[in-house]
């Protein structure tokens, strides 16, 4: 009734569907407990007021960037499963550039050292959640006989 290619999309959807939803999860997840640690400790809550950039700004920018390289290597993981590996590394990489783009004011300014603990701690915590859900996509995938399997098999 589908076609091999229909179901093939279809399933690249669902799994990109559930791959962001797990990294929305995260990134809500360690919003609250950044709120958590920010409530409980007096010296951050002063100091929030004055970041160059809020922590609600920094956790949607790195969220959006997750979201695009996760959605990015789910489709290179159907298209070229071999290739997945090395793209993550590239576009963490670029990433990188663009955390260190927007961050330059926080690390080369007059910044607080709250501030730049803030800053650095969310942008390792998205790399955590984009190692992990990449270590996922790579794990769920059928597992094909070995060449000791097709031999058995065979007689």
């Amino acid at each position: 009734m589908y076609t091999d290619k229909f179901k093939k999309s279809i399933n690249m959807i669902r799994e990109c569907q559930n791959v962001c939803f797990k990294a929305l999860l995260c990134a809500w997840l360690g919003y609250g407990i950044n709120r958590l640690v920010f409530a409980l400790h007096e010296p951050f809550s002063s100091s929030a007021q004055r970041y160059y950039w809020s922590v609600e700004s920094l956790f949607f920018i790195f969220a959006i960037l997750s979201l695009a390289i996760l959605t990015f290597l789910v489709g290179v993981k159907h298209k070229n499963f071999d290739q997945v590996g090395m793209t993550f590394l590239v576009v963490t990489t670029i990433k990188m550039a663009l955390a260190f783009a927007f961050g330059k004011e926080i690390i080369y300014g007059f910044s607080s050292a709250q501030e730049k603990i803030n800053f650095y701690s969310i942008f390792a915590f998205f790399l955590v959640v984009e190692t992990v859900l990449t270590i996922q996509l790579l794990n769920n995938t059928t597992q094909k006989p070995t060449f000791n399997e097709k031999f058995k098999k065979e007689r």
